[in-house]
């Protein structure tokens, strides 16, 4: 059983484990949540992909100098926060939304591009690499579209200057229903470029 530092049971954690393999939602102490339709993926290795929650919170402090205001995940290691424009993101290449996603990064860009690795849960070999240049402001923040080939759980290592972390998001099918958090117009990001 899992047990927290001072030996007690860590209920909450238990809890959301087995509603997560259930498909059902807790929202379970971080304010976070997980859509019903958010299913995990289990591989023939058994490891399981759990798609990071949604959080309806305010977000930490440092992920405040964006000035977003959507729904957002957090990295596992809370490194870097993953505000979604749309979501589910859906598979392939859709517009109207796009699979628009603002990274907000904990520790400083350094000038460094961010690397996103995608792998799928339902098939390993599967990988699509994503890179975005440290041009955008106000803050530590790199603006990207993360187009992923085929439905399923995904797995995305954030890697920038010295720094690396993960997060794991669900891919609907192209036709999948979504929820609009916000326009594109809404936030003010700044690029190199204008």
């Amino acid at each position: 059983m899992p047990f927290n530092r001072n030996g007690r049971l860590r209920i909450c954690c238990l809890a959301a484990s087995m509603a997560a393999a259930l498909g059902v939602a807790t929202g379970c102490g971080s304010g976070g949540v997980r859509p019903r339709a958010q299913a995990t993926s289990r591989r023939a290795d058994g490891h399981t992909c759990i798609p990071a929650a949604l959080q309806r919170r305010a977000p930490p402090s440092w992920a405040r100098s964006a000035g977003v205001s959507t729904r957002y995940a957090l990295t596992a290691d809370a490194a870097a926060a993953a505000f979604f424009f749309a979501y589910p993101l859906r598979a392939g290449h859709p517009n109207n939304p796009a699979n628009k996603i603002l990274w907000v990064m904990r520790w400083p860009r350094e000038g460094k591009a961010l690397s996103i690795v995608a792998k799928s849960a339902d098939d390993p070999g599967r990988r699509v690499q994503i890179s975005q240049p440290a041009d955008s402001g106000p803050g530590e923040i790199y603006p990207t579209i993360v187009d992923l080939p085929t439905p399923g759980c995904w797995t995305l290592t954030l890697n920038w200057s010295s720094h690396t972390t993960r997060i794991a998001v669900v891919v609907r099918p192209r036709t999948a229903r979504l929820v609009k958090f916000a326009s594109a117009t809404s936030t003010r990001v700044r690029t190199s470029d204008g």
